[in-house]
C-alpha cells in the first residue's frame, strides 16, 4: 500500500505542487506562533529575582533636571517614608520596575565585547527586594571610602562575561575609578515576566552621597495591602517634603497586569489571523481533494468492483495527501532546522525547535486528516455501477 501511494503520488506531482507548497508555508508559519508562545511561556514562568507583591512604586520627577539639593531631598523623602508604621520596606533605585527602560553598557571583557544592565541601588535595596544572594555579600557600611567602587553581578554575567574567573573580588578599571564585584546575586528581571535574562550590574550608593540623585524610582513594601485611597495620603507626605516636584504613584501589582495586558491583546489579534489562515488552507484543500476525487470517480468505481473494500480506498486517499504533507514537512525541517544549528535566533533552542516542529506537523496531519475524511467518505458510497458510469 505504501508503495502504492508513493507511486501515485510521484506520477501526479505536477498536479500536486500547489498542494505541498500550501502546506509546506503553513507548517513554516505554525512553527513561528509555536515557538514564539513556548518561548514566552517558558520565560514568563523564570523567577523574576524580586518580590513586588504588596508594593507601590514612586517614581520621582524634580521642577528641573539640575535642581540642587536633589540628593538631599530624595534621602529626607526614604527617610519619612521608613518612619511610616505601616510601611515595611524602602528601596530606592535608578530603574523602576515592570518598566520597559534599561541602562545598558557594552564593553571589552576578556577581548570579547558584551553587553549588560546597569541599575543603581542604595545599599540595603538589593536585599530588602528579595533579591538571592548566591555568593559574597550584600553592599555594606565597609564599601564606604575605599579605592573602590563595589559593584554586584548576576549569575549569568559571572557565567558568561568573566567565564570561569573567580567573580568575588574580580577588579577592573572604569573611566577614573576601580569596580571591585563583592556579590553574585541569582537574577534580576526588573523588565518583567515577558522579557528574558541579562548579564546584569548592580552599583550601591550610601543615602548620604551626592549619587543618590540618580534613584528616582522608590519603592514602598507595605506590611498589609493598601486601598487606592491611600495614594492622597502617601502623595501630601511626599509633597510636603518637596512641593514642587511631581510624584507618579502605582501599585505594581497594576503596572504588572498592564504589562501582561500589552502582550496578550497582540497575541489575540494574532491568533485570530492564524485561526483565520487555517481555515482557509482546509477549504483549500477540501477543494482541491473534492476536484480530484471527482476527476478520479471513474477509477473509484473500477476498484470497488474489482472488489476494493470501503477501509482501503478511503485509506488510499487520505494516504496520498497524507505523503504529500510528509513531504512538505520534510522540507520545512530542513530548513528550519538551520536556526538552531546556526543559532540564527537565540530563543529558539534545541528543546523549543523540537516541540515547535513536532507540533506544527501534528497540526498539519490533523488538518490534512479532517479535510481529506469528508470526500473519501462521498466517494466510497458511490455505487460501482454509478461510479462507472459517471460524467
Amino acid at each position: 500500500m505504501l508503495k502504492h501511494i508513493a507511486k501515485l503520488t510521484w506520477n501526479r506531482r505536477n498536479e500536486n505542487v500547489l498542494i505541498i507548497v500550501e502546506i509546506f508555508i503553513t507548517i513554516l508559519v505554525l512553527f513561528g506562533i509555536i515557538s514564539m508562545l513556548a518561548s514566552t511561556y517558558q520565560t514568563f514562568n523564570k523567577p523574576l529575582g524580586f518580590e513586588w507583591q504588596n508594593t507601590w512604586s514612586i517614581k520621582l520627577t524634580p521642577s528641573t533636571y539640575q535642581e540642587k539639593g536633589t540628593d538631599r531631598t530624595i534621602a529626607q523623602i526614604a527617610q519619612a517614608l521608613r518612619q511610616r508604621n505601616e510601611i515595611d520596606k524602602v528601596t530606592l533605585s535608578s530603574l523602576g520596575l515592570f518598566t520597559s527602560g534599561a541602562s545598558t553598557r557594552g564593553e571589552d571583557f576578556n577581548g570579547k565585547y558584551v553587553s549588560y544592565l546597569l541599575t543603581h541601588f542604595s545599599l540595603d535595596s538589593p536585599k530588602d527586594l528579595g533579591v538571592t544572594l548566591v555568593e559574597g555579600r550584600w553592599f555594606g557600611e565597609q564599601d564606604l571610602g575605599q579605592n573602590y567602587t563595589a559593584v554586584m553581578v548576576n549569575q549569568q554575567f559571572a557565567d558568561e562575561i568573566l567565564a570561569g574567573k573567580q567573580a568575588i573580588g574580580f577588579e577592573r578599571p572604569y573611566d577614573d575609578f576601580i569596580i571591585r564585584i563583592v556579590g553574585v546575586f541569582k537574577d534580576y528581571r526588573h523588565r518583567g515576566h515577558l522579557r528574558g535574562s541579562m548579564p546584569y550590574m548592580f552599583y550601591g550608593h550610601a543615602l548620604e552621597s551626592s549619587q543618590v540623585s540618580i534613584l528616582r524610582n522608590i519603592n514602598i513594601a507595605f506590611k498589609q495591602p493598601q486601598s487606592p485611597a491611600y495614594e492622597q495620603k502617601l502623595r501630601e507626605i511626599l509633597q510636603r517634603i518637596a512641593p514642587n516636584w511631581n510624584f507618579k504613584i502605582d501599585n505594581l501589582k497594576d503596572l504588572r497586569q498592564q504589562q501582561i495586558n500589552e502582550f496578550v491583546t497582540p497575541m489575540m489579534i494574532l491568533s485570530v489571523v492564524v485561526g483565520f489562515l487555517l481555515l482557509m488552507v482546509a477549504m483549500g484543500l477540501f477543494g482541491v481533494l473534492w476536484q480530484n476525487i471527482n476527476r478520479r470517480t471513474k477509477e473509484i468505481g473500477l476498484r470497488r468492483a474489482l472488489g476494493a473494500s470501503e477501509g482501503s480506498i478511503q485509506a488510499q486517499i487520505i494516504g496520498e495527501l497524507l505523503a504529500l504533507t510528509l513531504f512538505a514537512s520534510l522540507i520545512a525541517f530542513a530548513l528550519l532546522l538551520q536556526i538552531p544549528l546556526l543559532e540564527l535566533i537565540e530563543v529558539v533552542s534545541w528543546t523549543n525547535f523540537w516541540l515547535s516542529i513536532t507540533s506544527a506537523v501534528s497540526v498539519m496531519i490533523l488538518l490534512v486528516i479532517l479535510c481529506a475524511w469528508l470526500p473519501s467518505r462521498m466517494a466510497i458510497k458511490l455505487a460501482p455501477s454509478d461510479a462507472l458510469h459517471y460524467e
